[in-house]
């Protein structure tokens, strides 16, 4: 779809992906062939993500496996993606969505290319692998916290017996903040959940 082109839905359930048999079709590597679906229920709108690689983000939050409630308004992103769809819904039979601009200061991760765009522009060099691994990883559960120890597994995986400090997990979470946070001692995008972890919003 282009920008600023609204599509209405009819149906039950509306798929979206890049595969040429999707209601709606969004042909960017980053979305998965059948990526996530909208769902009419006698309750409402719901959306569902479908296994998709990257995932499916409603006003910058992952939703998962289960059905999301959707609401007027609601931002609607697709993986790694810069596509942004937002919902409309005003009555029975006026739902719609529109691609719009993705916000200014998105930071979006695109897992399988490995690569991290800040403000719509792709970060030039890419992050290092510590640091790329860090970011997915707080992605994938974008809007949770995650523990140091989950960190500290997942990053530096090649020591199984948990050797790692907190002070080499801040240096990692320093390193990845230089590179997406315009103030890094006033972060808005990777924040510290004091005595636990970090979290990515």
């Amino acid at each position: 779809p282009r920008h600023g082109e609204v599509i209405a839905i009819y149906s039950e359930v509306t798929t979206l992906g890049r595969q040429a048999d999707n209601d709606v079709v969004v042909d960017e590597p980053p979305v998965s062939r059948r990526h996530s679906a909208i769902v009419a229920t006698v309750n409402g709108y719901y959306i569902r993500d479908l296994g998709s690689t990257n995932g499916t983000f409603i006003n910058r939050r992952r939703i998962f496996n289960d059905e999301f409630p959707l609401a007027h308004g609601d931002l609607v992103r697709m993986g790694g993606s810069d596509v942004t769809f937002m919902f409309q819904y005003s009555g029975a039979k006026t739902v719609r969505i529109s691609k719009v601009d993705p916000p200014i200061d998105a930071l979006i991760v695109d897992a399988k290319a490995r690569q991290v765009f800040v403000r719509g522009e792709r970060l030039d060099p890419p992050l290092p692998r510590k640091e790329f691994d860090l970011l997915q990883l707080l992605n994938s559960r974008r809007g949770e916290a995650v523990s140091r120890d989950d960190i500290a597994g997942h990053v530096w995986a090649e020591r199984p017996d948990g050797d790692v400090g907190n002070h080499e997990i801040e240096q990692c979470v320093h390193r990845v903040r230089v590179r997406v946070e315009e103030n890094t001692s006033m972060p808005q995008h990777l924040t510290t959940v004091r005595g636990f972890g970090y979290k990515l919003d």
